[in-house]
């Protein structure tokens, strides 16, 4: 669903039992369309404006008008609007926010829009601070008075973004009102008329230095976009991941993989390093922040997992004929990697170079891996350091200490700056399992960054290169498969105009990506691991193979065509035909290799 069928939709509807119906079959379509977008994407051509249009639709509908007649809106509705207030808020079209408040029922919500409002639109920074502290903190305090616990905690992150606005704004412009807040927010009569101020995290603001509030603000504002999604989802709980069958259905089809054992030397160099196996409770769903002990589970568990899919996945694309030409004509093979942690996915791309083709690959290869994590960095430098004398190729490496922030905006602000410093380009780009990690930090807030990647990323490709993404297709972030979330926001890549590469792996994808309606689907491709520490493992995952566009149209005019290929191994006696999801004969090639036949 795009954002003007929804506006088509809304305008449709009769009445509120209508609408009430519209979204909640369509709410797992709806949701996406409120997240995703910088602050510069909203900005640019005035991109709000059909947001605008969208909520002015709905506001004079006959939903909208049963609304203000005194009818009280559905859910499902309800959590519209918060979608709506959350994009106004971020898109700085603060005066929408009061007409979006408007239509919500008296309570903890609404008064945390209003107060929202009053503390955002400020057209003179001197005095609106000091002038609105009692009608902002008397919205805050009657929200906080009846509202839950979760209700208490994010009136207190709108406090605190309200005393650190009103003390950055002024500051920018010149002006120093720090003073004035501060007694305002640490004034004993103001305690008693409101309690909310007692807070120890709102009294703590004033301690901090310029710098100190502004990282405080980065963190509030992830929380509260946070925490309008996920209020705006508890609303609609049976729209979201119930409404999908489970992951697994059956047996899976085994699909051919060539490598399932892990080579000797590097098992060796895992047991030296103390390698533990321990499945974790939640996998391995976030490892930004892992310690050296962490990292030895991470290096027992599933560090043989990501090597194995690497080694088969680049196997497979190397065995290609159109891609082995180009890649034997290069001086040096370079490669990037994107969030590389330990480096398991490197040394899948390793290993497959090494046993390329009838004779072993002696072209140089170097290698660039960036990571947030330090200790990572090093445990990979070490199986880096050991596997060298086993490669038949020079291998030179370059590992870098690189933190990305979790917000959209943030993200795409610094990787964008690390693109622009690259003095070279790249021939292979991976990145491996660790675009998820945003995503389960904060679900709302990381909308839109596989997309950015993909965009940011093509910009360091040679003419004739690959990049690969691969990711889990687990439900760490509780709203839907990461599957799911990885194929739609690549299809939104590939529509861009900006998109200077596209998919060429899996098949379906490569011919439907930029037509494909499927918001929810679902990929997932199955291998078989054996090492020193598990006789039988196994792992899954979903990814997709891109390619410079000309170099991806000349790859794919090579693939036999079919008319449908299998893309989920959970799902055995299921396909994807022109883009739509169906069941067909079991006799459907793999979308993953069906380029063997």
């Amino acid at each position: 669903m795009t954002l003007q069928e929804l506006q088509i939709a809304l305008r449709r509807c009769g009445s509120l039992a209508a609408c009430d119906v519209l979204l909640q079959a369509q709410f797992h379509e709806i949701r996406p369309l409120f997240y995703g977008l910088t602050w510069q994407e909203l900005h640019d051509n005035c991109r709000y404006l059909d947001y605008e249009d969208a909520f002015l639709t709905f506001e004079n509908s006959p939903s909208g008008q049963a609304i203000r007649s005194g009818e009280r809106p559905p859910d499902s509705v309800i959590a519209l609007l918060i979608f709506f207030l959350s994009l106004f808020e971020r898109s700085r079209c603060y005066a929408l926010i009061l007409n979006v408040s408007n239509l919500l029922p008296s309570g903890s919500l609404r008064d945390r829009g209003e107060a929202l409002v009053e503390y955002k639109h400020i057209t003179d920074a001197r005095r609106d601070y000091l002038r609105r502290f009692d009608r902002i903190l008397g919205l805050l305090q009657g929200a906080w008075n009846h509202g839950n616990v979760k209700e208490r905690a994010k009136c207190e992150d709108l406090l605190q973004e309200y005393a650190i606005d009103s003390i950055l704004e002024p500051f920018a412009a010149g002006i120093t009102i720090r003073p004035e807040i501060a007694a305002r927010f640490q004034n004993e009569s103001d305690f008693l008329r409101y309690p909310i101020l007692a807070d120890r995290s709102v009294q703590e603001i004033f301690d901090l230095s310029e710098k100190g509030l502004e990282r405080k603000r980065i963190e509030l504002r992830s929380r509260i976009v946070e925490s309008l999604h996920e209020e705006a989802c508890s609303l609609a709980p049976g729209a979201l991941l119930n409404r999908f069958a489970e992951e697994f259905s059956g047996e899976p089809i085994p699909v051919i993989q060539q490598h399932k054992t892990l080579p000797c030397f590097i098992d060796e160099q895992l047991k030296t390093m103390g390698a533990v196996y321990a499945q974790l409770r939640r996998g391995a769903r976030i490892n930004f922040n892992g310690d050296s002990d962490y990292n030895r589970i991470y290096l027992g568990t599933y560090f043989p997992k990501s090597v194995i899919e690497s080694w088969n996945i680049f196997s497979e694309l190397l065995s290609i004929p159109i891609i082995a030409a180009a890649f034997r004509q290069k001086d040096s093979i370079r490669v990037l990697d994107i969030g590389s942690g330990t480096g398991a996915a490197v040394v899948g791309t390793l290993l497959a170079l090494k046993d390329w083709g009838q004779c072993q690959c002696r072209t140089p290869v170097e290698v660039t891996s960036m990571d947030f994590n330090q200790d990572a960095l090093a445990k990979q430098n070490l199986i880096l350091d050991a596997i060298r004398e086993d490669l038949p190729f020079d291998l030179k490496t370059d590992l870098r200490h690189q933190p990305l922030p979790f917000d959209l905006d943030g993200f795409v602000r610094d990787f964008s700056s690390v693109a622009h410093s690259e003095r070279r380009k790249y021939d292979v780009i991976i990145c491996w399992k660790c675009l998820s990690e945003f995503y389960n930090v904060s679900f709302a807030v990381a909308q839109g960054i596989i997309r950015n990647t993909l965009s940011i990323s093509s910009g360091m490709l040679t003419p004739f290169s690959l990049c690969v993404v691969s990711d889990v297709t687990t439900t760490d972030n509780g709203y839907e498969y990461f599957a799911q979330t990885f194929n739609r926001e690549s299809n939104e890549y590939e529509i861009t105009p900006q998109a200077i590469m596209r998919t060429i792996i899996p098949l379906s994808c490569a011919t439907k990506s930029t037509t494909c309606r499927a918001q929810t689907c679902y990929t997932q491709r199955r291998f078989e691991v054996v090492h020193r520490l598990a006789s039988h493992d196994a792992t899954k995952i979903a990814y997709r193979v891109f390619a410079p566009t000309s170099f991806a149209d000349s790859i794919t005019a090579t693939f036999a065509k079919q008319c449908s290929y299998r893309v989920n191994s959970a799902r055995p006696d299921e396909a994807c035909l022109e883009g739509t999801k169906g069941h067909f004969s079991s006799d459907a090639p793999c979308g993953y290799t069906g380029f063997f036949r």
